[in-house]
C-alpha cells in the first residue's frame, strides 16, 4: 500500500476526516471573494456618444471624430450574496484553530483537509506575510500533536484580489504566477504534508463565475469564457504538478486535483420528457465531467458551448500528472417535467434542493476510478437546518457506500466530511448548515455537536482499521476495474438500495438509470 495511507502506526489506515476551507471559516479582506461580496446582481453601463462625424459609423472612443462617455451603476439590484450577508470572521478558525482541531479529534478524525490561502500569505504581490507563515506552521503543529494527516488544497475558489485584477485564470499569461505560488507554498510547507490538491472544483469556479454569476467574477451566460477559464485551470494543474515534483521532496509528495462529480437525470423517460432529456444532456456537458476526465486521461481538452465555437486544446506535454483524484460529491440532480428539481429516491430533497440519495456517491467514485489512480472523497455532506435525523441517515448511507466501494475493489483511500463547523457557504452565506458542529453568526463563537452528526464517531472509530485492512486486500487486485463490471456494480448498488427502502420491482426498474453512463448524458 502506498506510503501516504500509513498515516498512523505500522498498519495501513483508511483516512477519516473533515474538510475545512480557511476562508469560509475566517474570511480575509485581501481575497477576491471579499470584494465580490460587495457586488450587486445588476451592472448597468450607460454609454453616451458625442461626435462631429457620421453617427452611423462606429468610431473608437477618444478619436477626433467622436468621444464616448461611460457611466457605470454597479450598485443596482440585489446582492450576489444571500441577504446581503458579509462573511466577517465567520467561525474564526484562523484564531480558534486549536479548539476546532480538538473538535475534529473528538469525533475520531485521523486526517484534516484545509486550504493554504494565497491571499493570506501574499496579501500584496511579491510580499510574503511571515505572520501568516507562522500561523500555518502552528496549525500544522497542532494537527501533528493530534496525529492527523494534513491534506492541503492550494486553490479553494479563493485567490488574492491583486491576482483577480490581473484576470486570474481567464488569462493564460497569468499561469506562471500561479505556479510560482504553488512552488512557494511547497517550499514553505512541503515537509508538513504529503497530500497536495491543486484545485478544488475547477469546473464549478468556471461555470459559477462565468455562466451562473454567483462566484467571481460574476458573469452571466459567458459559456465560452467558462470553457477557457476551465482549460487554463487544468493546464495550471499540470504545470504546478511538474513544478512541485521538481522541488526537493517533491518526489515524496502526492499531488492531485479535486472535481465535483455532479450530473442530472430526467425524472422519467418517454416522449413527454424529451425536453428534459435535452436540458440535462446540455447541463451535464456544460458542467464538464467528461471534459475534466478526458483531459486528465489524455491531455486533450474539449468543452462544448451552446453558441459559438467549442473550446478545444491539446496539451503539448500530453497527459498531465495526477497522483490521486479527489471527488467532491453531494448528489446527482433529478429534473422534473417543468425543469424543476425533484427526487426519485425515498428521502426527498435536501435543503439545497438536491435528492438525498447515497448510492450516487458510489457511481461518482466509480466514474473517476477509470483514471486509474487512488481516489479520496474530499467532500461529502448534507445541509440540514431543522431535520437533523436526515444527517444521520446521510452519513450512515454514504459511509456504507464507501465500504461497499472498497469491497468491490475500488481504490478509495480516504473520506472527508463537509464540514466540521457551519460556515460561510459562498453565495448562500450562512443559510446552509452542513456542519457536524452547529455554529451561528451571533458573536458567541459557540460550537455544539449535532445529534444527527454523532453517528460519524462510530464510523470513524471503526473505519481506519477495518477499511485499512480491506485496502491491503484490494492492493492485490491491481489495475482498473473492467468497464462492464464497473457498470454492473453501479446498477446493482442502486437497485439494492431501493429494494432495501421498500420499493417494488416496477419502481426499481423505473427509478434506476439504464444508460451506460448517465454522468455524461443523463439520458436513459
Amino acid at each position: 500500500m502506498a506510503e501516504e495511507t500509513k498515516a498512523m502506526g505500522k498498519d495501513t489506515k483508511f483516512l477519516c476526516g473533515v474538510a475545512v476551507s480557511v476562508y469560509q471559516n475566517s474570511g480575509d479582506p485581501n481575497a477576491q471573494w471579499a470584494y465580490f461580496q460587495e457586488q450587486k446582481s445588476a451592472h448597468i453601463n450607460l454609454r453616451l456618444r458625442l461626435s462631429t462625424g457620421c453617427m452611423t459609423d462606429f468610431q473608437e472612443p477618444g478619436t477626433n471624430t467622436g468621444s464616448t462617455f461611460e457611466a457605470k451603476f454597479p450598485k443596482l439590484g440585489p446582492s450576489k450574496i444571500v441577504k446581503n450577508t458579509r462573511i466577517g470572521k465567520a467561525s474564526d478558525f484562523w484564531n480558534l484553530y486549536e479548539r476546532d482541531i480538538q473538535l475534529a479529534a473528538d469525533i475520531g478524525c485521523n486526517t484534516f483537509r484545509l486550504s493554504i490561502e494565497w491571499s493570506r500569505l501574499f496579501p500584496h504581490r511579491g510580499q510574503l506575510c511571515q505572520e501568516s507563515v507562522n500561523r500555518y506552521n502552528e496549525i500544522f503543529d497542532c494537527l501533528e500533536r493530534h496525529n492527523m494527516e494534513p491534506n492541503i488544497t492550494l486553490i479553494w475558489f479563493v485567490h488574492p484580489q491583486w491576482f483577480q485584477k490581473m484576470g486570474a485564470f481567464s488569462r493564460r499569461e497569468n499561469l506562471p504566477v500561479f505556479v510560482e505560488w504553488c512552488e512557494t507554498a511547497f517550499k514553505l510547507f512541503g515537509k508538513r504534508a504529503k497530500l497536495w490538491t491543486t484545485f478544488n472544483e475547477p469546473g464549478v469556479a468556471a461555470l459559477c463565475g462565468h455562466v451562473v454569476g454567483n462566484h467571481p467574477p460574476g458573469k452571466l451566460l459567458h459559456f465560452r469564457e467558462a470553457g477557457i477559464y476551465l482549460r487554463h485551470e487544468l493546464e495550471a494543474h499540470a504545470l504546478a504538478y511538474k513544478a512541485i515534483k521538481a522541488l526537493p521532496g517533491g518526489d515524496k509528495a502526492q499531488v492531485g486535483i479535486c472535481h465535483n462529480v455532479f450530473w442530472t437525470e430526467p425524472m422519467r423517460g418517454g416522449p413527454f420528457y424529451a425536453h428534459v432529456r435535452a436540458a440535462v444532456g446540455f447541463g451535464n456537458r456544460a458542467w464538464g465531467n467528461e471534459t475534466v476526465m478526458t483531459y486528465l486521461k489524455t491531455g486533450v481538452f474539449n468543452y462544448s458551448v451552446p453558441t459559438g465555437r467549442p473550446v478545444h486544446w491539446e496539451d503539448p506535454n500530453g497527459k498531465p500528472g495526477c497522483d490521486f483524484m479527489g471527488v467532491n460529491h453531494y448528489a446527482r440532480g433529478v429534473v422534473g417535467f417543468f425543469l424543476n428539481p425533484t427526487s426519485k429516491g425515498p428521502k426527498g430533497l435536501a435543503d439545497m434542493g438536491y435528492p438525498v440519495y447515497p448510492p450516487s456517491l458510489y457511481r461518482a467514485v466509480s466514474y473517476v476510478s477509470t483514471l486509474g489512480v487512488p481516489v479520496y472523497i474530499l467532500e461529502n455532506g448534507m445541509p440540514a437546518k431543522q431535520d437533523d435525523e436526515r444527517r444521520t441517515e446521510w452519513i450512515d448511507g454514504c459511509m456504507a457506500e464507501v465500504e461497499k466501494l472498497i469491497d468491490d475493489g475500488y481504490d478509495v483511500r480516504g473520506y472527508y466530511y463537509w464540514t466540521l463547523i457551519d460556515n460561510f457557504e459562498w453565495n448562500f452565506a450562512y443559510e446552509l448548515k452542513f456542519g457536524l458542529y452547529e455554529w451561528n453568526d451571533d458573536g458567541t463563537q459557540e460550537r455544539r455537536l449535532r445529534d444527527g452528526a454523532k453517528t460519524i464517531k462510530t464510523w470513524y472509530k471503526y473505519a481506519p482499521d477495518i477499511l485499512g485492512k480491506k485496502l491491503e486486500q484490494r492492493k492485490r487486485l491491481g489495475g482498473v476495474i473492467p468497464e462492464k463490471q464497473r457498470q454492473r456494480n453501479e446498477l446493482e448498488t442502486e437497485e439494492e438500495y431501493l429494494r432495501k427502502e421498500g420499493f417494488s420491482e416496477d419502481h426499481v426498474e423505473q427509478f434506476v438509470a439504464q444508460d451506460k453512463d448517465p454522468i455524461i448524458t443523463g439520458v436513459y
